[in-house]
């Protein structure tokens, strides 16, 4: 039988819910982007310079529950969205049942094809001209307009949700962008205070950043984990591609054709724990070298990333550095 959102808010317990979605879903949804469980992230309750905010699976009834280290609050999924959007116990159950069908993940139970029809996500975008912000943010990272109209990101004026107006708009305090995969988006608001902000997307884990964009054949590819990194890493004259997070898996076929485009495929995450985990874990897979930028620039000056490596020291040092660990 097919479910309507209306019978679901009308039920409205988390028991219903989880009879027609995941918490992994509703977690992914509302910070965002995909959670990693074990991962520490910035908390999207305030602003958390240090990552103390992990997900993972509670031992005793196998819930996906949240922890934050700097206070000791843990929590459900219902007890996150309370403190995003300030709501009550009852008014934060109305709230997933009301965004249901915008989540688009995956539904489990009794839905049938016409309901998977039903609760596709579909984002649509109002474009807007570049401007002199534009050019000052993405430049930062060795991005000019060209290579952003290469890779399709646009800054944007407004965008929808399954056609319901998100309330975010672009002032030049907060630009607003989206990234093109074919027919999906990836809405991006890169000075965002809250993380669960940042972020909307309709695109899956198996989407690859930068595939429409390659070359037929070369010599080297590089997997790394963001567009902005790909994007800087094209200025530089490099072939990239980056899975949906550092946490996603590449499908076997995806990497068979890869390898048969490239002659050397080489893994560049980030310098943390879940760059080094999911670097770790494509690297057994599938067999390519890892490698990193040095540790050192981490610590001392925040950069983990080829991007942020570019905004700190310029083109001349990042090239240096990318031919020293690539060699």
């Amino acid at each position: 039988m097919a479910w309507k959102t209306k019978e679901v808010i009308e039920e409205c317990t988390l028991e219903e819910i989880l009879k027609r979605t995941t918490e992994f879903d509703l977690y992914s949804y509302y910070l965002g982007e995909e959670i990693d469980l074990g991962k520490p992230i910035s908390s999207p309750f305030r602003e958390d310079k240090h990552p103390s905010f992990v997900f993972f699976k509670a031992k005793d009834n196998n819930r996906l529950m949240w922890h934050d280290f700097a206070t000791s609050e843990s929590g459900d999924i219902v007890k996150f969205i309370q403190l995003i959007f300030e709501h009550t116990y009852p008014k934060a159950l109305k709230q997933i049942s009301s965004d249901l069908p915008n989540i688009g993940f995956s539904v489990k139970g009794v839905a049938t094809t016409e309901d998977l029809k039903h609760i596709k996500t579909i984002i649509s975008i109002k474009r807007k001209n570049f401007t002199t912000t534009d050019d000052e943010y993405w430049g930062q990272y060795g991005i000019d307009r060209e290579i952003l109209r290469h890779f399709e990101v646009f800054p944007i004026s407004h965008y929808w949700v399954n056609d319901e107006l998100k309330p975010h708009s672009y002032t030049k305090n907060q630009p607003m962008y989206a990234y093109k995969f074919y027919n999906k988006f990836k809405i991006y608001r890169p000075f965002s205070p809250q993380r669960y902000n940042k972020w909307r997307t309709n695109t899956g884990r198996n989407d690859i950043q930068g595939w429409a964009q390659l070359p037929s054949s070369g010599d080297l590819l590089i997997i790394t984990k963001s567009l902005k990194d790909v994007m800087t890493l094209y200025k530089l004259g490099y072939t990239a591609i980056a899975p949906n997070s550092e946490s996603a898996s590449i499908p076997i076929t995806v990497t068979d054709t890869l390898k048969s485009m490239f002659n050397k495929i080489v893994i560049l995450f980030d310098y943390d724990d879940g760059g080094m985990n999911g670097a770790s874990k494509l690297s057994n897979k599938h067999g390519f070298p890892k490698v990193f930028i040095p540790y050192e620039y981490k610590e001392i000056y925040n950069a983990k990333d080829v991007s942020d490596f570019y905004k700190e020291f310029g083109e001349e040092k990042t090239n240096k550095i990318l031919k020293e660990i690539l060699k």
